[in-house]
């Protein structure tokens, strides 16, 4: 009986982690192709990544904020925890980078590289997978509100960040008050709220052009990874972001859901998707606003 039972015990563990080492490859396959893909058009052509980003921020990120508030079907309470557990672990990191920044005396553009990529996860590309694997599709609804909400502090806390590397504070907000992605926020949150249903074809296109974000923020980060010179990237606020990212990141977020007093999935699935890698989002602000120049030294003259 020992034997059965060690057996099945040990069989079910190769299938586990032949599931894991599947979803791995799932996952990571196409974002690898895609940051490839960029990689080599980069080397091959130097396009503009500045209208790429441009493209992204202000006709990609909107629709697909409008068109996955209308399609959700979560409880206004959860909305609600998932809002709140947002905001203040955003404040909480931003906190904590701003601190770590002016301990160690780093200028401005270094202290606003390191805020972007200390506050914003990568909970889309590699956090929603992970998520359906552990938690199913009701994890997955709770993770893809997470990421709409990341989505839009990301493209206005974030291009407040960035922007600050070349504009005053005033200039700034005005950049943020420039793009859709505000207005498309607000217009999605009330579809939300008010549970309206929009047309079928309007909810196809927008969901079409919204589905290309993912995509091109890839495509921009391997444009960007061909233009780094690597042998001056080894600097020290990459290595403290980095630790802030793997360490204190995770640490803040569960000191946000204990202080909020979240509990089951709900709570699961917000410290999964907080403690992902850095946004690939703030490679595509840093190139907008000419940040990538100071934190990623360029080959290119």
């Amino acid at each position: 009986m020992m034997i059965r039972i060690t057996f099945i015990e040990r069989t079910e563990g190769r299938i586990a982690m032949g599931s894991y080492v599947s979803l791995f490859g799932q996952v990571s396959a196409p974002i690898l192709l895609a940051c490839l893909l960029g990689f080599l058009y980069q080397h091959y052509k130097k396009p503009d990544a500045r209208t790429m980003a441009d493209v992204s921020l202000f006709v990609l990120s909107p629709c697909l904020i409008v068109s996955a508030l209308a399609e959700s079907e979560l409880q206004g309470s959860i909305f609600l925890d998932i809002l709140v557990f947002t905001l203040i672990q955003t404040a909480l990191c931003w906190a904590a980078s701003a601190g770590i920044g002016r301990l160690f005396r780093f200028d401005l553009a270094s202290r606003r590289a390191m805020d972007l990529t200390t506050l914003f996860a990568n909970s889309n590309n590699y956090g929603l997978p992970l998520l359906l694997l552990a938690f199913g599709t009701t994890g997955l609804a709770i993770g893809v509100t997470n990421v709409v909400l990341h989505i839009v502090l990301v493209n206005t806390l974030g291009m407040y960040l960035a922007s600050r590397t070349a504009f005053q504070p005033k200039q700034a907000i005005r950049q943020i008050a420039k793009t859709p992605l505000l207005y498309a926020s607000i217009a999605g949150v009330i579809i939300f709220v008010l549970q309206i249903r929009l047309p079928s074809d309007l909810m196809e296109g927008l969901k079409l052009v919204g589905s290309a974000y993912p995509a091109l923020v890839l495509l921009i980060l391997g444009m960007q990874l061909r233009k780094t010179n690597w042998r001056h990237s080894w600097r020290k606020e990459i290595w403290i972001s980095l630790g802030l990212r793997i360490v204190i990141v995770p640490l803040l977020s569960w000191i946000t859901i204990r202080l909020i007093g979240l509990h089951g999935l709900t709570a699961s699935v917000l410290f999964v998707q907080s403690s992902m890698p850095s946004a690939i989002n703030s490679v595509m602000l840093m190139e907008k606003y000419g940040a990538t120049k100071i934190w990623w030294p360029s080959t290119s003259r």
